[in-house]
């Protein structure tokens, strides 16, 4: 699937190289486009990881319901692609908190998967689970807060 996606974003790319050109306008040199890239490749790929192990798990799915975190990682992904600046400020959403949410909800999924394991680990783990997936729906909110601020600001002294 992460294949397809990666030979469609090249297709798009070559028929319609404004994007590029767009991430050129913002200052971005070629080896940041370059690095950047990369970067949300990772992300998709980890946020695809994270979908995957929600809707494989009712546990997860209840975490999701309450917390909204997948749906605000995905959310602020597309808010990071359009405005590839935004990855400096979310440093450690991209680097620190998806790669953590993919590596706790394997965790979670090889200790469910044992069949005498102990119950307070299981839950352990789903609880920091959650408090991640809260911190991601919080960083998605301050992003929208500090948007807002920023429009409310050119409405009223511009």
């Amino acid at each position: 699937m992460l294949v397809l996606w990666l030979i469609h974003d090249y297709k798009k790319e070559k028929k319609n190289p404004s994007l590029i050109e767009t991430y050129h306008e913002k200052g971005l040199s070629d080896q940041d486009i370059t690095i950047f890239r990369q970067t949300m490749q990772d992300a998709k790929a980890q946020i695809k990881s994270w979908e995957t192990a929600v809707k494989h798990d009712s546990e997860l799915q209840i975490i999701e319901n309450v917390t909204g975190g997948l749906k605000s990682a995905k959310k602020l992904f597309q808010l990071i692609v359009k405005h590839p600046k935004m990855a400096l400020t979310n440093h450690d959403f991209l680097y620190k908190q998806l790669p953590t949410m993919v590596e706790l909800t394997e965790t979670y999924d090889n200790v469910k998967s044992v069949d005498r394991i102990d119950q307070d680990l299981k839950i352990e783990s789903q609880k920091v689970i959650r408090k991640l997936s809260e911190k991601i729906a919080k960083t998605y909110e301050l992003e929208l807060s500090d948007d807002i601020e920023k429009i409310k600001d050119e409405v009223e002294n511009g």
